[in-house]
C-alpha cells in the first residue's frame, strides 16, 4: 500500500496471495488491539461515540492525537478507533 508498481507489470499471483495473507493478519491483530482499547474505555465510562452530535468532538480528538506525528507514536490504536467512530457516524457502507 506504500509502493506501487507503476510499470504495469502484472504481479505474481503467489506473491499477491502472500501479501493479502500478511495484510489480513495485520488487520486482525490491529482490530483485536482496537477492541481491547474500546473495552477499556467503555469500562472507564466513556460513551456517546455513536451520537451524531459527537462527530465534531471525535474529529477534533482525531486531529489532536494525530497532528504531531512524533507525539502520536504509540497512539495508533486510539487514532484508528476515532477514525472508526467517524466512519460509523458519517455514512459507513451498509453492505
Amino acid at each position: 500500500m506504500i509502493d506501487k508498481n507503476w510499470e504495469g507489470a502484472a504481479p505474481d499471483p503467489a506473491w499477491v496471495k502472500q501479501e493479502i495473507a500478511r495484510l489480513n493478519e495485520a488487520v486482525d491483530l490491529f482490530a483485536s488491539c482496537m477492541k481491547a482499547r474500546l473495552s477499556e474505555k467503555a469500562e472507564e465510562g466513556w460513551t456517546g461515540w455513536d451520537k451524531p452530535e459527537s462527530s465534531t468532538k471525535i474529529w477534533n480528538a482525531l486531529l489532536a492525537q494525530g497532528a504531531a506525528i512524533p507525539l502520536a507514536k504509540g497512539q495508533e490504536v486510539d487514532i484508528a478507533n476515532l477514525a472508526m467512530m467517524l466512519w460509523f457516524l458519517n455514512g459507513r457502507p451498509t453492505a
